[in-house]
C-alpha cells in the first residue's frame, strides 16, 4: 500500500514544483496575465518592466515558479545579481534537482564573487597533422584565430594552411591559387579579415582572405626597401601597420597597412640584428628574436634599441608573443619560455601531462598563442601537431547558456536571442549550429538557422554621457580634438546617442553622428553642481540593451567628476548591468590627472573599457578601431514553428542547449502565441 501512495506523491511534487506552465484556478487569472505581460516586456528587452510584471506574478501566486524564474533572470539582465540569486535560491529549495536552476546558481555565484582565475590551464586535446586525411599538415609553424574562433594552421613541409572551426573540426586546406602558390610558410598573422603569411622561399608576404583566396603580396627577392631574403615573421602594431623580420638581410621592415613601405632597422652597435626571426608588438614596442645572437631585442616605434633580454639556457630561439602579460619565447631545442610581465620570474615548459597522466614531450616548438576563449596553444613543428590547454574550470563545469529575447514579431518565424559564457565570465565564440539544439514543447526543432556574426555587428550604437559643468564647457577644444578622428571614421549606420549627467539626466541628442551637434549641446547645457552618472548610466545602458550590435558606453567628464557622481546607482550597480550585456565603458578625460584615472577605472576595467585622456595625440586617435573591436557575441537562433498560430495566448515552452569542447550548457524560456496583425 505504501508504494502506490509514494507514487502518488511523487506525482503531485512533480505537478506543484514543475517548471512548466502551471493550471491556474478561479481567481489565479491576474497571475497568468501578469506573467504575459512580464514575458512580452522581457521578449522586447525590456527588462525593467518585465521585472515590475513578474513580480506581481509571483505575489499573486507564490508556487508560480516560472514566473519565479524569469524574475530572477530579468533581475540579472538589470545588473541585480544579488536579487537575482536570492529568486534562485528560493527556487533551488524547492527544485532540488533542477539542473538548470543549479547551473544558474554556480554561475551566478561566481560572478558575484569576481568569477574564476582564467590563468590555470590543463591539457585539452592534441590535433595530430599526420592523422588529417584530407587536411593533412606537417612541420607545422604557425596558428592564428580569426573574430569566429576559427583557427588557421600554417604546414612548412605540406605547403599549406588548414583552417579549423573552434572545436578543431578542420573546414578547409589551401595552397595559394594559380598565381601565388604557397611554396614554404613560417609565419602567420591576422588583421581585418585577412591571412597575412611570410613565405620563406618565395620571399614574399602572402595576403588571403578567410577563404583561402589569394588577395595580394608584399615584397619580393631582394635587399633592397621592401624587398626580402627569407621573411621569417610578421606582426603588426595597433595602427594596422605591417613589420616584417627579414631574416637574410638582417633587419625589420614597417609597411603602411597599404603594404607601402615606410622604413627599415637593424639596431646598432652591439646590439645588431643576426638572422632576426620572431616578431611582437606590444605597448608600443616591437620585441624581436635575434636568433643568432640568442636574445631578443626591444625596440621603439622608430626602431631604436631600447634593451636586450638574454637567458643563458636559450639554444634557438625561434618566435615570441606577448599574451596576457606573459612573454612567450619559443625555443625549438630548449622548450617554452614564459616570463611574467608582472611578477618577473621566467618558467621553462619542456613536458606537460595529457588527460592519462602521461608525459608529453616538446620535440621542436614553433610558436604559442591564445584564441579568444583563453585557450593556449602549442605549435611543435618536430611532432607535426598542435596541444591545446584550456581553463580548468571550463572542463569541469558547465556553461552559462542564457535566453536574453524571443523575437515573435513574425510570427511563425522564430529568433532566440542567447549569450554563452564559461564560468570565468568569458562569452564563447565559435559555437557552429550543430552544438545547439531546440526544443519546443519537449519536441525537437531539427531545422534552425544561426545568424552570421558580421550581420549581427553591421551597426555600431554608442551612448555618450557627459558631465554637465563648468569644466567640461571650457574643455572644448580637447573634446573637438580628441573626438574628431571618431566622427569622421563613423559609418552610415552607426548611432550615438548624447545623455546628459545632471539632475535630470536626460537625452538630450538621440541617433546623431554630428561632432558639432553634440558640441553645442554641452555648451547650451545650464551647469550643474553635482553630476548624476548613475541615473544617467542606467538609462544608456537600458537604451543600449535592446540594440542589436556592436554597444559602447563613454563618460566625457573633466576633474570634477568624484564618486558621488554615483549617489542614486552606485557604480557596482552600473558595472554590473553593463557586464550582463557585455557593454564596455570607456571614460574620456580632459584632464590629465593620475588621481582622476584612478577614480575611474573600478568601472573601465571590470568592463573591459579603458580611461583615456582627450590630448589630441593619444589613444583617441584609434577609438573607432577600439569600439569596433567589441563584437556582439550573442547567438541567434532562428526556425519556422509548426505551432498552430490560431491557438492565440498559448504558452510555448522552448528548451536550447549546447554542446563545446565537451562541455554543455542549457536554458529555457518560451513565449505567448501572438495575435494575428
Amino acid at each position: 500500500m505504501r508504494k502506490p501512495f509514494f507514487v502518488l506523491l511523487l506525482v503531485i511534487c512533480t505537478q506543484i514544483f514543475s517548471l512548466d506552465f502551471p493550471n491556474f484556478s478561479l481567481g489565479e487569472d491576474s497571475a497568468k496575465e501578469e506573467f504575459k505581460r512580464g514575458l512580452t516586456y522581457k521578449n522586447l528587452r525590456q527588462y525593467s518592466a518585465a521585472k515590475e510584471r513578474f513580480q506581481k506574478a509571483v505575489n499573486l501566486k507564490k508556487d508560480f515558479h516560472l514566473a519565479r524564474l524569469e524574475l530572477a533572470n530579468n533581475y540579472y539582465l538589470l545588473g541585480e545579481w544579488e536579487e537575482a540569486l536570492d529568486e534562485l535560491e528560493i527556487l533551488s529549495a524547492k527544485l532540488k534537482n533542477d539542473l538548470i536552476i543549479t547551473n544558474k546558481i554556480e554561475a551566478l555565484r561566481l560572478t558575484i564573487a569576481g568569477s574564476v582565475s582564467e590563468k590555470e590551464r590543463v591539457y585539452y586535446k592534441t590535433i595530430e597533422g599526420d592523422s588529417m586525411r584530407g587536411f593533412r599538415f606537417r612541420n607545422p609553424v604557425d596558428v592564428v584565430f580569426d573574430e569566429d574562433g576559427n583557427f588557421y594552421v600554417a604546414g612548412f613541409e605540406t605547403s599549406n594552411v588548414v583552417k579549423f572551426n573552434a572545436a578543431g573540426t578542420p573546414i578547409s586546406n589551401w595552397r595559394g591559387g594559380l598565381t601565388r602558390k604557397i611554396e614554404k610558410p613560417v609565419a602567420l598573422a591576422y588583421s581585418k579579415q585577412r591571412i597575412y603569411m611570410a613565405d620563406f622561399v618565395r620571399d614574399e608576404v602572402l595576403v588571403f582572405d578567410p577563404k583561402g583566396n589569394y588577395l595580394f603580396s608584399v615584397g619580393g627577392s631582394g635587399n633592397t626597401k621592401g624587398k626580402f631574403r627569407g621573411p621569417s615573421s610578421i606582426t603588426f602594431d595597433n595602427k594596422g601597420n605591417l613589420y616584417v623580420s627579414d631574416s637574410g638581410n638582417n633587419r625589420v621592415q614597417k609597411f603602411k597597412d597599404n603594404g607601402e613601405f615606410e622604413f627599415e632597422f637593424s639596431g646598432s652597435a652591439n646590439l645588431k640584428l643576426k638572422n632576426p626571426a620572431g616578431l611582437c608588438f606590444y605597448e608600443n614596442k616591437i620585441y624581436v628574436v635575434d636568433k643568432d645572437n640568442i636574445r631578443i631585442l626591444v625596440f621603439d616605434m622608430d626602431g631604436n634599441v631600447l634593451s636586450e633580454i638574454k637567458k643563458t639556457e636559450w639554444k634557438k630561439p625561434r618566435n615570441i608573443r606577448i599574451l596576457e602579460n606573459q612573454i612567450y619565447l619559443t625555443d625549438e631545442l630548449s622548450g617554452i619560455w614564459s616570463y611574467s610581465l608582472t611578477m618577473g620570474e621566467w618558467k621553462q615548459i619542456k613536458k606537460f601531462r595529457d588527460k592519462n597522466g602521461v608525459y608529453r614531450v616538446l620535440f621542436r616548438p614553433f610558436a604559442t598563442n591564445i584564441d579568444l576563449s583563453g585557450s593556449l596553444y602549442f605549435v611543435d613543428y618536430g611532432k607535426h601537431r598542435l596541444d591545446i590547454f584550456t581553463q580548468k574550470n571550463n572542463l569541469l563545469s558547465n556553461m552559462d547558456l542564457r535566453i536574453e529575447s524571443i523575437d515573435t514579431s513574425n510570427f511563425p518565424d522564430i529568433h532566440i536571442y542567447t549569450k554563452l559564457r564559461n564560468r570565468a565570465g568569458t562569452e564563447i565564440i565559435g559555437v557552429d549550429r550543430l552544438g545547439f539544439r531546440i526544443y519546443e514543447n519537449d519536441n525537437m526543432t531539427p531545422l534552425f538557422s544561426l545568424a552570421k556574426k558580421e550581420k549581427l555587428n553591421a551597426k555600431m550604437y554608442v551612448a555618450m554621457v557627459y558631465e554637465n559643468s563648468d569644466s567640461i564647457k571650457k574643455s572644448k577644444s580637447n573634446l573637438e580634438d580628441g573626438l574628431f578622428p571618431f566622427f569622421k571614421s563613423l559609418r552610415e549606420y552607426d548611432s550615438i546617442n548624447l545623455y546628459r549627467a545632471g539632475k535630470d539626466s536626460t537625452l538630450i541628442l538621440p541617433n546623431t553622428q554630428s561632432l558639432r551637434d553634440i558640441l553645442a549641446k554641452i555648451r547650451d547645457s545650464v551647469s550643474e553642481d553635482k553630476a548624476n552618472f548613475g541615473k544617467a548610466s542606467i538609462t544608456a545602458i537600458q537604451n543600449l540593451s535592446m540594440q542589436t550590435g556592436q554597444k559602447i558606453l563613454v563618460y566625457l567628464v573633466s576633474k570634477e567628476s568624484r564618486d558621488d557622481s554615483f549617489y542614486q546607482y552606485q557604480k557596482t550597480r552600473v558595472v554590473d548591468y553593463a557586464k550582463a550585456h557585455s557593454i564596455p565603458i570607456y571614460v574620456l578625460s580632459t584632464n590629465n590627472s593620475e588621481t582622476v584615472k584612478n577614480s575611474w577605472l573600478d568601472i573601465t576595467e571590470p568592463t573591459n573599457g579603458k580611461y583615456i585622456y582627450l590630448d589630441g595625440e593619444g589613444e583617441e586617435r584609434e577609438l573607432y578601431s577600439s569600439f569596433k573591436s567589441h563584437l556582439d557575441l550573442r547567438y541567434i537562433l532562428s526556425y519556422k514553428t509548426d505551432t498552430n498560430p490560431d491557438l492565440v495566448n498559448r504558452y510555448i515552452k522552448l528548451m536550447v542547449d549546447v554542446e563545446h569542447r565537451g562541455v554543455k550548457g542549457k536554458d529555457e524560456g518560451g513565449y505567448f502565441v501572438p495575435e494575428d496583425k
